[in-house]
């Protein structure tokens, strides 16, 4: 997932899925993946759509999920695009549940994203979101700790790092959604056992999961 200077919002969508294995593939190329609704989908303003499915064996994602992450040039186009019938349609095929959260860069926030080494094709994601007092001290907590341990996180094989903070609702709790794409499981996995202090960030218990892109699939993305 690039980095983005420019004005954007962020779209996840996490659900369980109906179809599995090739079929649940097939029936997303289809649908969100079809040329038709690709090119309706940039027209609003989507710039990148990718998949994500569980890391068998590992904690925080069920093996019947699967994970949406879109880049938005803003809310509107989104809002527009996804209020279409056909759209919901589709969704209501791929899901028997779903939940989709908007989310717009952590202002301040420490990022980064680094080039792939050429013998690390994989890509894998973690993903830490909950609920905080204030994003501005969620922000320094995050920016504290990555900066702290980027050195030992790029040996590891850690390609990126970007913090979003939930759009504004009202009576709804303020949360934060950090993502990290890495190249190498195991380096993931022996970073974050070592890491301490985040939960400093978030007022409540934070949820954690960990996703990889289906390199052996050909999943429709852009």
């Amino acid at each position: 997932m690039a980095t983005l200077t420019i004005p954007h919002v962020l779209l996840t969508v996490r659900g369980t899925v109906i179809p599995t294995g090739d079929e649940l593939r097939e029936l997303h190329n289809q649908t969100a993946g079809s040329a038709e609704g690709v090119a309706a989908a940039r027209s609003l303003g989507d710039l990148s759509h990718k998949v994500y499915l569980p890391v068998p064996g590992l904690p925080g994602a069920s093996e019947k999920e699967l994970l949406f992450i879109d880049v938005w040039r803003d809310g509107q186009g989104l809002a527009t695009f996804f209020s279409d019938a056909q759209v919901q349609h589709g969704a209501s095929l791929l899901f028997s549940e779903r939940e989709a959260a908007v989310w717009m860069p952590a202002t301040g926030a420490f990022g980064f994203e680094l080039d792939a080494p050429t013998d690390r094709p994989g890509r894998y994601v973690g993903i830490v979101r909950g609920p905080v007092s204030g994003p501005a001290e969620a922000t320094a907590v995050f920016a504290e700790l990555m900066a702290l341990h980027l050195a030992d996180a790029r040996r590891r094989g850690q390609l990126s790092h970007q913090l979003y903070v939930s759009l504004p609702q009202p009576d709804a709790v303020t949360e934060v959604l950090g993502i990290d794409v890495w190249a190498d499981p195991a380096g993931m996995g022996e970073h974050y056992a070592q890491l301490s202090g985040f939960e400093r960030a978030f007022s409540g218990e934070p949820a954690t999961s960990v996703w990889h892109a289906d390199s052996g699939g050909q999943w429709t993305e852009w």
